[in-house]
């Protein structure tokens, strides 16, 4: 291998200073080097010496053209192509190997500070639902840009998706086609070379379909997206055959079955992108496009279908009473009022922070129990788009504030502090206990303006083998008691209120109110609110 860059280092010299190694791919080596006329740094791809052979420079430069036209926020751009003859002088004879191409074929792009979205995968494992969504929304619209220039990717996959501060790049624009077109007329049977990348083949591609089209980057985001939310992707086996035979013949598992928190309209757009055939997916990236749009926005995803959202539905709760038609639903789970605001520093009312809540089970490997209750309540506060919530990173960060000690003068004061450290107005903390064979979950919401105790939601038990057994229940009842207290800030009256509904009543209650806004006079509003 030292042979070969010696002779491609050689080869380049008058170009590009080419430094070291920086990856290693299916189709090529990536190379950092040094543009000697513009003085920057570039990554140069050189393409695997069998598929190098495979293709030819002529029918390379041909796709790589087309590719070089693209121009969009959210594709990495091409800078520089060509073939180069070997420099045989630059190895000696009794180095060389006898495996050095004769020419190689070469691309050049903007070297970018960052890591891929395979390396953040590697690292983290699934990823925060909202984060998922930003990155598929850019991958889609640069597909949109490429498929409307009559560019299929074909090998869409985390590998080909660089990340950068908050946006991602999709990189290899047709340079997937031209190998795969390449190596379909060689058969070459090198795995990673004519199978390009199984795990993320459109059935079609499975199938050596000669009639393939941009819905196979379709399917490619489908998976790359089932991977970002739950943390592996939908078909696995131990060899490409297997995975290959699993596109073509298998159902993939619901998203939800590995990750209960992704919304039920963002696995629908999933699981749509992974139809079998290709009629039956998202027709094309411009169609998609707008879905992913609106999961983005922060109740995306969560609205019941066939309602209006909270915030439309909030406004037509007095209208709701004065007609009398739900004046008992109301009665039974609408207590608001607008909450007194603190004197001393600015917080903001209507922005929420979870702490981590503190354990005082006096085992120290019980310490995840409590992250996980604080991150799985805030995400779901986020999807639903019922308050404004601090981002779960930010709480973390800031939790320090209510941990330690939990005599109620310091717990008064940590949540004061979190509440300044974070510019929240309201305060989500709690703490859980051992009690015989049970760990008890105690939540306390804090009006850190005013700093009163809201509420203290009855506690919540899981046996001490499971202790996140309580935190699907514990998050309901959280979402329910915000739920119906939106809009309007939560009455004096809730610090009594110790079992509020739990959300999913809200949301089919919501579901009611939209019927009876849309017809008051309809009977489609009652059976919703006799089920909530």
């Amino acid at each position: 291998m030292a042979d070969a860059f010696d002779s491609l280092k050689a080869a380049l010299a008058d170009r590009y200073a080419l430094e070291h190694e920086i990856g290693r791919g299916g189709m090529a080596t990536v190379y950092l080097a040094r543009d000697l006329k513009h003085e920057r740094l570039v990554a140069v791809k050189v393409l695997r010496p069998e598929l190098a052979a495979a293709l030819g420079a002529e029918r390379f430069q041909q796709e790589i053209k087309i590719a070089a036209n693209l121009n969009h926020p959210h594709i990495l751009p091409l800078l520089d192509s060509g073939s180069v003859e070997e420099q045989p002088s630059a190895v000696p004879p009794y180095r060389r190997t006898g495996d050095e191409p004769s020419a190689y074929l070469y691309y050049v792009m903007p070297y970018v500070e960052g890591q891929s979205l395979r390396d953040k995968l590697a690292h983290e494992g699934e990823l925060p639902i909202a984060e998922a969504v930003r990155i598929i929304r850019d991958v889609v619209e640069a597909l949109s840009d490429a498929h409307e220039h009559g560019v299929v990717h074909r090998d869409i996959k985390p590998d080909n998706v660089l990340l950068t501060k908050h946006h991602a790049l999709v990189t290899d624009f047709g340079v997937a086609k031209a190998v795969s077109d390449a190596t379909a007329r060689q058969q070459l049977t090198t795995e990673g070379v004519a199978l390009g990348t199984p795990t993320y083949m459109s059935p079609e591609q499975a199938a050596a379909d000669p009639h393939i089209d941009h819905r196979a980057d379709i399917y490619a985001v489908g998976v790359v997206a089932y991977e970002l939310l739950t943390g592996r992707p939908p078909f696995l086996g131990t060899t490409p055959q297997m995975i290959l035979s699993a596109h073509l013949a298998d159902c993939p598992e619901p998203v939800t079955k590995y990750r209960e928190a992704v919304p039920p309209a963002l696995e629908q757009l999933v699981m749509k992108c992974l139809e079998k055939k290709a009629a039956d997916r998202w027709q094309s990236a411009e169609e998609l496009l707008p879905h992913l749009e609106a999961l983005a926005t922060p109740s995306g995803g969560t609205t019941p279908v066939g309602t209006v959202p909270v915030a439309a539905a909030r406004r037509g709760w007095k209208v709701a009473v004065a007609a009398g038609v739900v004046a008992a639903v109301l009665a039974a789970i609408l207590v608001v009022s607008n909450l007194p605001r603190g004197s001393g520093v600015a917080l903001d009312p209507e922005r929420v922070v979870v702490a981590v809540l503190r354990n005082e089970t006096g085992d120290p490997s019980l310490d995840l129990a409590g992250r996980q209750a604080g991150h799985w309540i805030t995400q779901s506060l986020q999807q639903a788009g019922i308050v404004h919530v601090v981002p779960w990173e930010m709480a973390l960060q800031s939790s320090q504030y209510v941990s330690g000690e939990a005599d109620a003068g310091r717990i008064r004061d940590r949540v004061r502090a979190l509440a300044e450290e974070t510019g929240a107005g309201t305060v989500i903390s709690g703490a859980y206990y051992q009690r015989g064979d049970s760990i008890h979950y105690q939540l306390d919401v804090t009006d850190a303006t005013a700093g009163r105790l809201l509420t203290a939601l009855e506690p919540l038990a899981a046996p001490s083998d499971s202790p996140d057994d309580a935190i699907e229940p514990m998050r309901q009842r959280v979402m329910g008691f915000f739920a119906v207290a939106v809009g309007e800030r939560i009455s004096s009256q809730a610090s009594t209120w110790t079992n509020p509904p739990s959300f999913d009543a809200y949301r089919v209650f919501d579901e009611g109110l939209a019927f009876y806004l849309a017809n008051p006079y309809g009977e489609n509003a009652l059976p919703h609110f006799h089920r909530a």
